[in-house]
């Protein structure tokens, strides 16, 4: 007589339990055959077969004996899916930093970039060079609607050379011209544009990210010619084109939950509406992480605090808001303006701060003693230093065993820091393509070589015992979760160099930081992130078996589908 295992008792309780239920009619209960099934869960790490009943998993193993061991409490046969009979499963890939809105605001833009996209609308091919990208300019500057507004992104000083108003207004000094810069965090406008968006100098005058001169609107000079532009980036048509595109370059990824990192920090009231149509219905979830200091001043204070609350009870279909703020510290990572401790920057030039490190501090307890998980952008090794000061703070005031503070993007840091990450308990949200697309240029200008090979510090987080996962930043990066694990894993750059091959994460490591660790790093990981009885059944279906390819080619593994609480949904060639 065999002798079931606490695992496979508990299995069989839990199946149980749930076909007795008067409710459950049998045609409920399905179970997807796959080739093999990557649960990520140590107790049963493969599989063939998962069953599926409203929506959660309950019972993993071998299809035949699933299928008995269901029917004998079923009176109707069980179904037997085998859509993906010859496919790999495993957890629905997690973006636990995207921006949904940010994407539905840059996509409908002419792209002109430093490296390739892929979209599926258009595919966009590379521009270096300052002549090169002067040239596409004027290229697409003429083919567009001459009267309307006409902004690109994309652009990258280090890649395009610079960028003024006065070459803008020498192409045109009538239509609006606006060159958006790759980080997302500044933009150059002509004085068309600037007259359009009705800015004086008078407005901005003593504005620390703002010269006007020269057309150039940064950091949190941005949202002074983000607030101008509204009428023109949410335009109705426009954004709703934007969110739709998003939602299906994100689903092509093969991701089944995104986390929105700052959600609500651009016009809330006029985006928010559109956001919940589109994505309300998207084959993925979506987590708000709200922007700290958009809803009410101060920010952290009563009236920011009671308006989180209620956008907490919001849910609009696949969308739900958390418990869960972002705040930021220094600047950002593509516009080398991150805050680096000495020697600083090799030509001289200073870092930003998002946000004064005494006002992070301020912020920052008060939604900590309100019992907000905070997640912070960070990028620089001094920004992390100041990070990692405020919670060493707030651990001090009011102690929390499970607080899960993390740092988010942390392009440069030290592994001094990754140590004292480990022992404040800090987590990590890292983005690894800053190293593809990143290591080489600023091993060159900035940060110089012995630093710039260490951008994305990788297994040593892993060392320190720092829960680590990746994200994309859509559109920092592809929102590619295995394009992510590819960097982490083989830390190539985008000319095919490999960079401190020491701290390559391990293939299983790099999966595990776009499934089960993302889940934790936004508290789901009771839900979602691994294949586990009682869990979402979220599912991304391969073609290839990750564990199996070689390294080099794991980003091109291709996503046949993804799987949402047990509804297939294919993906769009």
């Amino acid at each position: 007589m065999a002798i079931l295992s606490w695992g496979s008792l508990h299995r069989l309780l839990f199946i149980g339990l749930l076909v007795s239920a008067p409710s459950l009619a049998a045609d409920s209960v399905k179970i997807f055959v796959a080739k093999k099934i990557i649960t990520m869960e140590a107790e049963r790490d493969l599989a063939t077969a998962v069953a599926v009943a409203k929506g959660r998993v309950i019972a993993i193993g071998d299809a035949d004996e699933l299928r008995k061991k269901l029917q004998k409490s079923l009176a109707e046969p069980v179904q037997i899916d085998r859509t993906f009979e010859h496919k790999i499963l495993m957890p629905g890939l997690i973006d636990n930093h995207l921006h949904p809105a940010m994407a539905a605001l840059l996509l409908p833009m002419e792209f002109i970039t430093p490296f390739d996209w892929r979209f599926p609308d258009r595919d966009v091919a590379a521009v270096q060079g300052q002549e090169n990208y002067r040239d596409r300019l004027i290229e697409r500057i003429a083919l567009s609607d001459r009267k309307s507004w006409f902004i690109t992104w994309g652009y990258h000083h280090y890649f395009h050379g610079e960028m003024s108003r006065a070459y803008l207004d020498s192409i045109s000094d009538s239509q609006p011209l606006v060159v958006w810069h790759r980080s997302f965090h500044e933009l150059i406008a002509n004085t068309a544009a600037i007259k359009a968006m009705g800015i004086k100098a008078e407005d901005v005058q003593g504005h620390p990210h703002v010269k006007l001169a020269e057309g150039h609107f940064f950091e949190t000079g941005l949202s002074v010619a983000m607030a101008k532009m509204s009428s023109v980036l949410l335009s109705e048509e426009r954004f709703r084109r934007g969110l739709q595109l998003t939602k299906k370059i994100v689903h092509a990824g093969g991701i089944t939950t995104i986390a929105d990192m700052s959600a609500g920090g651009f016009d809330f009231d006029r985006s928010w509406p559109l956001v919940a149509e589109v994505f309300g219905d998207a084959p993925f979830r979506t987590l708000m992480v709200a922007n700290g200091s958009a809803f009410g001043t101060p920010a952290g204070g009563a009236k920011s605090l009671a308006r989180l609350q209620e956008l907490q009870q919001l849910k609009a279909g696949n969308i739900s808001w958390v418990k869960q703020v972002k705040l930021f510290a220094d600047g950002a990572f593509y516009s080398q303006l991150m805050q680096m401790n000495p020697p600083g920057y090799l030509d001289g030039h200073k870092g930003e701060w998002l946000m004064d490190p005494k006002v992070l501090m301020t912020v920052a307890r008060r939604y900590w003693k309100a019992g907000y998980q905070i997640h912070v952008h960070t990028n620089g090794d001094r920004g992390v230093d100041v990070v990692l000061d405020v919670l060493a703070v707030l651990l001090s005031e009011m102690p929390r065993q499970d607080h899960r503070f993390t740092l988010h993007h942390v392009g440069y840091t030290t592994i001094e820091q990754a140590k004292r990450m480990g022992e404040l308990g800090a987590f990590v949200s890292a983005q690894p393509y800053y190293l593809y697309t990143l290591g080489e240029k600023y091993s060159e200008i900035g940060l110089g070589a012995e630093r710039a090979e260490k951008i994305f510090l990788g297994q040593e987080f892993i060392k320190a015992g720092v829960p680590l996962s990746l994200h994309s930043d859509f559109t920092m990066a592809p929102a590619e979760p295995l394009k992510l694990a590819w960097v982490a894993a083989n830390r190539l750059t985008a000319s095919g160099s490999v960079l401190a091959p020491e701290l390559r994460l391990s293939r299983d490591q790099a999966l595990r930081a776009v499934t089960i660790e993302a889940a934790r790093a936004i508290q789901m990981e009771q839900e979602i992130g691994s294949i586990k009885i009682g869990k979402q059944a979220d599912f991304t279906v391969l073609d290839e078996d990750p564990y199996h390819v070689p390294i080099e080619k794991l980003h091109q593994v291709p996503v046949f589908a993804t799987v949402l609480a047990g509804e297939i949904f294919l993906i769009e060639n």
